[in-house]
């Protein structure tokens, strides 16, 4: 089989108009003319990632970010969608949350740029690059085929239904190979980054990681294998490679649009991104008193049941001691902190317990640190996580609130 290659350019780029940049919930300042096509194909990406509206002007259209993160790339147009933390280390920090994959302290300046896309592609290149270096995990796979010499065991049921059919002979033997879901899995997402826009260096990077894992299938439900891993000592560094490698195949998107056109996207929502940022990093500073659970249903009635999930619940041992909220963004309106209350309130109420909190990244005004219910007493206390300083900064409101969670608790 000869060697994998990549281009060193995708396939379109010599066609690429323009690039657009937008940062989380902004609106294109100028209409951006699009033909039918890429309207079709950008209308085609699931609901809530980008949002087109027409223009005065014939043929254009105003583009408007919402929370997901990245980049949509149509054959004459790049769409960036930047997060609105300017630093982009910390983005990254929370992407690799629960993974334990990056130390800023030696390494900072290799990440301190504006492009997320780039940024996330280096983080997955060199996750796999690590754990592929000294070479791949082999696993045992079941082989049926039919070979001119016996291996392994005979295949007696297909030499019962078809004697006359007896050579090759019909075997079944365990593989030891390289083509195991693991390694599926880097190179579906290895595949992905190269479709990306990103730089000669890491195509580069990607084509030493293609060669690296010749021999390997590539899979077209490499996701769902991600459910099938166990975790074992032989696998165990590949953990970091195949959590990134995950969230890589979990943000890939490709559309289909008229005249065979496609657009490939690589978008993040924020703001689950920063909930599951909060339980891990919550979860590795509570441990081992107390124990954090992430959307687990709780029953809000009696009968008929009804269920709420909050985001996150604090057990010490099995008892629940504290539930808490997580809004990546809160408005300055009232009313939209009083529905954040009304579902503290309800999680609250339910599990009895007199205290909650809600989490929040931002606010164009910031709520009361702390509020009394009426009637019911319990106290809603609003903790605040300030994304716009260094990654340093942010760990340190990390603590703050795991301090008060853990008092509060």
């Amino acid at each position: 089989m000869p060697p994998r290659t990549i281009p060193m350019s995708l396939p379109f780029e010599s066609q690429v108009a323009g690039v657009v940049r937008l940062r989380e919930y902004e609106t294109s300042p100028r209409p951006v003319a699009l033909n039918v096509a890429e309207v079709s194909l950008l209308r085609g990406l699931p609901g809530g990632r980008l949002e087109l509206t027409p223009s005065d002007e014939p043929g254009s259209y105003f583009l408007q970010a919402t929370s997901w993160v990245g980049a949509v790339v149509l054959p004459r147009l790049t769409i960036q969608i930047l997060p609105k933390v300017r630093d982009l280390r910390t983005v990254l920090t929370m992407f690799t949350s629960g993974v334990g994959l990056v130390e800023w302290g030696t390494d900072a300046a290799a990440y301190d740029r504006s492009d997320f896309v780039e940024g996330v592609a280096e983080l997955v290149l060199r996750a796999i690059n690590g754990a592929t270096r000294r070479g791949l995990v082999h696993g045992y796979r079941a082989v049926d085929q039919r070979l001119p010499v016996i291996r392994g065991r005979m295949d007696v049921q297909q030499l019962a239904a078809r004697p006359w059919d007896s050579w090759p002979v019909p075997c079944r033997f365990d593989d030891f190979t390289a083509d195991i879901p693991e390694n599926r899995i880097l190179l579906a997402a290895v595949r992905h980054v190269v479709r990306w826009p990103v730089g000669p260096v890491l195509r580069r990077m990607a084509g030493e990681l293609l060669q690296r894992l010749e021999g390997v299938g590539d899979s077209p439900v490499a996701l769902t294998e991600c459910d099938l891993i166990r975790r074992t000592p032989l696998n165990e560094h590949y953990r970091p490679a195949l959590a990134l490698a995950r969230l890589v195949l979990e943000g890939f998107g490709l559309t289909q649009g008229a005249g065979g056109l496609t657009a490939q996207s690589f978008l993040v929502d924020m703001n689950k991104l920063f909930e599951k940022w909060i339980g891990d990093e919550l979860r590795a500073r509570l441990y081992p008193t107390i124990e954090v659970l992430e959307q687990l249903a709780v029953p809000l009635s009696v009968s008929p049941r009804v269920t709420m999930n909050p985001d996150l619940l604090f057990l010490r041992g099995a008892e629940v001691v504290f539930v808490a909220d997580v809004k990546y963004k809160l408005t300055g309106g009232g009313l939209a902190r009083t529905s954040d209350y009304y579902q503290l309130l309800a999680y609250t109420t339910a599990l009895r317990l007199p205290r909650g909190m809600l989490i929040y990244c931002r606010a164009d005004l910031a709520p009361d640190r702390v509020i009394t219910v009426v009637g019911g007493n319990q106290r809603l206390h609003t903790y605040p996580v300030d994304l716009s300083g260094s990654p340093e900064m942010v760990a340190e409101a990390l603590d703050v609130v795991a301090d008060s969670i853990r008092k509060l608790a």
